[in-house]
């Protein structure tokens, strides 16, 4: 276990938190994550079936962003993705945003957010439906991380995309060339799709117009970055698609941040470690406590806003086609979505849940009210 934790900082940060102006799902984030697995959400107890106890442990607060009660989530993600990805080579794209645009996120995150899947998503699409590249539909899996490894905000789209699709005929077919797509036409045209969308929003009324910028100004500023280059990062093709998915989970369902990265806490700084994108080392950062929080809470999901998107193939609605393609790359059609419960992760795991005394399983649990209810 690690000896500092993301709830540590929470934990004595909480109280001055209540008293500054936050996002209200900023609070309800607080407030879960300083209370995770302690006695303030209740607990249960759990016996075999001869009554045997073996154990009473609290219950988690199943936050999107905690690092320490994700486990179970993030491994029914993982297996649920894995039962639907295609059994082909698979293309990693990274979609960003400049810098320049991060203050339009702060102040539109919800608008930002589905511009950001939307033009990457769009832009994906068009291509594979060009005969000079795919012309098919392919699976695709979006994920998105508003992170840099220093917690600095950084918006970007992982991109997960099939190397083949299911054409009109409704037959497999694979791109001629192992690139897939060229790099500077994608960036090009994810480029203009996403200045497009951005200025179409600007005209609607939830649209918020940072205090920095006047109307005319951010207008300027928007054709500026039009005629510069984005960073769409193209990465090696994968053989299968499981490095990537396996890759994704350690974030979708979970912080930025993990546990073992808090290196030191006091009451007035925080120490953590990051792995450097520029130097390729592992880097030390100290911030005080009030700049850690406010680095952590920018990448806190919006409540009701799905962080893992999918079209082509991979969506919901596609799943004839997507049987199509697996039947045609040998694989069986796509089976019901799994839901994991706590033996078998633990079994998975290699921990089999069973009685310390007569080696039952565990089968009975009596749930232990939370503390701020049993009074």
């Amino acid at each position: 276990m690690s000896k500092h934790t993301v709830q540590q900082v929470l934990q004595q940060y909480l109280a001055t938190a209540q008293k500054v102006r936050v996002p209200l799902h900023h609070l309800k984030a607080l407030d879960k994550l300083s209370t995770c697995r302690t006695a303030a959400l209740g607990g249960h107890a759990q016996y075999c079936e001869n009554n045997h106890l073996n154990g009473i442990w609290y219950n988690s607060c199943k936050h999107r962003a905690c690092p320490q009660c994700r486990g179970m989530p993030t491994e029914e993600w993982l297996i649920n993705t894995r039962e639907v990805l295609l059994d082909c080579p698979h293309h990693h794209v990274i979609f960003t945003i400049p810098a320049a645009l991060n203050n339009l996120w702060r102040y539109n995150q919800s608008i930002m957010t589905d511009i950001l899947f939307k033009a990457a998503q769009q832009t994906l699409k068009q291509f594979s439906k060009d005969p000079k590249y795919l012309n098919a539909t392919p699976g695709i899996l979006c994920a998105l991380h508003t992170w840099g490894r220093s917690l600095s905000l950084h918006p970007h789209i992982h991109a997960l995309i099939s190397h083949g699709g299911i054409n009109e005929k409704g037959e497999w077919t694979t791109p001629e060339k192992a690139i897939l797509f060229p790099q500077k036409p994608v960036m090009m045209v994810y480029r203009g799709k996403l200045l497009a969308m951005i200025k179409r929003a600007m005209k609607e009324k939830d649209w918020q117009t940072p205090p920095a910028y006047q109307r005319n100004q951010l207008t300027n500023l928007l054709n500026k970055l039009g005629r510069q280059p984005w960073v769409v990062h193209f990465c090696k093709r994968y053989d299968h698609a499981d490095g990537v998915a396996k890759y994704l989970s350690r974030y979708v369902k979970s912080g930025p941040l993990k546990n073992q990265q808090i290196k030191s806490v006091t009451a007035e700084q925080v120490t953590y470690q990051y792995q450097s994108h520029q130097t390729k080392k592992t880097e030390t950062l100290t911030l005080p406590t009030n700049q850690f929080i406010q680095r952590l809470l920018q990448h806190i999901p919006l409540p009701g806003k799905p962080t893992v998107r999918y079209s082509g193939l991979y969506h919901s609605a596609t799943r004839k086609k997507l049987n199509l393609a697996r039947a045609a790359l040998g694989q069986a059609d796509v089976s019901e979505r799994q839901i994991l419960d706590w033996q078998r992760f633990l079994e998975s795991k290699g921990n089999l849940p069973v009685c310390e005394t007569c080696g039952l399983r565990l089968t009975k649990r009596v749930d232990i009210l939370p503390q701020r209810q049993a009074a």
